[in-house]
């Protein structure tokens, strides 16, 4: 049986997660002495890739240009950084930052690679667990690097303005971060290091249906590290393509109905599998995007009545791959997340929840304001032109699909991260995708960027670099052919190294936003007043407790109440040992909005000698964090 017909009951699905063993979160990476930085090594001559597949287990490895740093050790962002290039500036600034920054693997990829997370915060103020805290992480999609230069360059700019910038070292000192830059290592290493242009993961999987796994992956067959496209020359209205009348260049080609075109249009590749089609089950398939476990549904095929939804790349069941559970086992351990973004690319957007819903139908107003909020900001920030939920904005984003100028219908995703994190987590979630795909400019003003205004963009603003000519080549099928077009990797789905600090840093700064509005919980002030009148609790004194959420958000959106993700946010009193104080009647329990201040009466019965006249007043918060004072009286 195949991964993508295998089926677990809902009781070994809670098995499999429930007893899945703890994540090795607490044993930091120690960092003595750093390792040598990994220069390209050119003597390597394939990357292997594990599983058990009907087609390649190595691909010959590419060393791009568009990944190689201008000073080895030295961090700039006009390149890409491979995963081994990544970790080891982690594991520098873990020794540079000792105070600052904690490395530490979450546990292990489908094919055994230690997935590497960081918490940044002041130690000296404070643990992490007792701090809000968001979470940050990219490179879920393989070949989605932008997304996993953002996380990283947030990692980069925070450490580097500590102690300089006054708001970073505010947040550090208050908060804590946690980002993850790269969660599908495995994905990450064969995309950056060969020519398969991949997004998932590296399980092999059987995307055909032909009972064989992995068996006709893209190939490189001109040899230049990129699958591109091939176009050959058949005569008038004997092809399925012909030349872009738009593009005096004469390098793009427009798709016509079979049999109206003068070339034939191919992707780069053969039919390895002799099915008729190319390049149509390479490396993996699944979508860790698509495994979360809210309103997760069945592979395509397997909805025993052929009437229910389904939903492409979910996985055998919800949670099933391991760097989705490292997501996920991570942030069920550490409630105190209240903010968090899995980042992609490349609509762009910043995309939320909800997935399977108008925001009106399922989510609370007081919640679906906080979001807004975060929407208009993160426009204003990145300049993106989309904000909002799955449902309608991602599956629509404006689009007229006829003549009355109906836009299209809103479309479900379903085992949605964001989904997961706003229904069941109970946070502040978006999924936001990066990088437009050159759809930069608007030359005619028609309010339409067409694949001529994309070429146009990129000859002026990056040299024609993002296109190859078309270049004559022989194929093994088709003999003399012409091999050429975008970029797959550092144009089309990345942006070519000279755009990419800005995509990757002004996400960034949305995400910097987001940590900055995370609750966080003071207390103002505490004074104790003797109990005239002495109640069923035979208390003796109150001690009202002013305290304050500084943070724009809440101590707890509405949908982490509903679901428990949260305590309700208490004051405790805490009297040295051997003290006969005690606290009367039951801890007082109450909510902070955002910008909140509240006095909290807290019964005590005190007892009567010198040292029972001192206590510490404790305000706890899942998400606003811990706060404390000593009182005495």
């Amino acid at each position: 049986m195949t991964p993508r017909t295998t089926i677990l009951s809902t009781a070994v699905l809670a098995a499999t997660v429930l007893l899945a063993p703890a994540a090795d979160a607490q044993t930091p990476i120690r960092v003595d002495v750093l390792p040598p930085f990994p220069a390209a090594d050119t003597t390597v001559k394939s990357v292997l890739i594990p599983g058990l597949r009907a087609g390649p287990s190595a691909f010959p490895a590419t060393h791009y240009e568009e990944m190689r740093p201008k000073v080895p050790g030295q961090i700039d962002w006009q390149h890409y950084h491979t995963r081994q290039e990544i970790e080891w500036f982690m594991k520098k600034w873990a020794r540079d930052y000792p105070n600052l920054v904690e490395l530490y693997s979450v546990g292990e990829s489908f094919g055994g690679t230690p997935i590497l997370q960081v918490t940044v915060t002041n130690k000296e103020t404070g643990a992490h667990t007792d701090k809000p805290a968001a979470f940050f992480e990219g490179g879920r999609h393989s070949g989605e690097i932008t997304a996993t230069e953002s996380a990283f360059y947030l990692l980069w700019y925070v450490l580097d303005r500590y102690g300089k910038d006054a708001e970073v070292t505010r947040l550090l000192d208050q908060k804590t971060l946690y980002i993850r830059p790269s969660n599908n290592p495995d994905g990450a290493d064969l995309y950056k290091l060969t020519a398969q242009a991949n997004r998932s993961t590296v399980r092999p999987i059987d995307n055909d249906d032909d009972g064989l796994l992995d068996e006709d992956p893209g190939d490189d067959l001109d040899g230049d590290g990129f699958i591109r496209q091939v176009r050959k020359y058949v005569g008038e209205n004997k092809g399925n393509a012909t030349v872009d009348p738009n593009d005096p260049s004469g390098r793009l080609m427009r798709r016509v109905a079979p049999g109206t075109g003068d070339y034939e249009l191919y992707q780069e590749g053969i039919d390895n599998d002799g099915d008729g089609r190319v390049n149509e089950d390479g490396v993996g398939g699944l979508d860790l995007h698509r495994n979360y476990p809210m309103n997760w549904r069945p592979e395509p095929g397997l909805d025993a009545t052929g009437r229910g939804y389904t939903q492409f790349g979910a996985g055998a069941y919800p949670l099933s791959e391991p760097e989705t559970r490292a997501v996920f086992d991570w942030l069920v351990r550490h409630p105190n997340v209240g903010v968090v973004n899995t980042m992609d690319t490349s609509v762009p957007m910043h995309l939320r929840g909800p997935s399977t819903c108008d925001d009106w139908e399922c989510v609370f107003p007081e919640d679906l304001k906080h979001l807004q909020h975060f929407d208009s900001v993160g426009l204003t920030i990145t300049d993106y032109p989309w904000a909002g939920n799955t449902y309608r904005e991602y599956s629509t984003r404006g689009r007229i699909v006829n003549e009355r100028g109906d836009t299209l219908r809103p479309n479900p995703l379903f085992g949605h991260s964001p989904d997961f994190g706003y229904f069941w987590y109970g946070a502040i979630w978006y999924g936001d995708e990066l990088w437009n795909g050159g759809r930069e400019r608007d030359y005619n003003n028609d309010g339409e960027i067409d694949q001529y205004e994309v070429l146009r963009y990129c000859d002026e603003q990056f040299g024609g670099t993002c296109f190859k000519p078309w270049t004559k080549g022989t194929h093994p099928v088709h003999g003399e052919v012409e091999y050429g077009g975008y970029n797959p990797k550092f144009f089309s789905q990345n942006g070519p190294p000279a755009a990419l600090e800005r995509w990757a840093g002004r996400q960034a700064m949305f995400n910097l936003y987001m940590a900055q509005s995370l609750p966080k919980v003071e207390i103002v002030n505490a004074t104790v007043h003797p109990v005239t009148t002495a109640g069923r609790d035979s208390a003796t004194h109150e001690i009202r407790v002013t305290v304050r959420n500084t943070g724009r958000l809440p101590t707890a959106l509405e949908q982490a109440k509903r679901v428990k993700i949260v305590r309700p946010d208490r004051i405790a009193v805490e009297a040295p040992r051997g003290s006969r104080t005690r606290l009367a009647g039951r801890m007082p329990e109450f909510w902070l909005d955002g910008g909140e201040t509240e006095t909290i009466a807290v019964r005590i019965r005190a007892g009567t000698r010198g040292e029972d006249r001192n206590v510490t007043v404790r305000l706890l918060s899942t998400r606003g964090g811990v706060a404390e004072r000593a009182v005495r009286w």
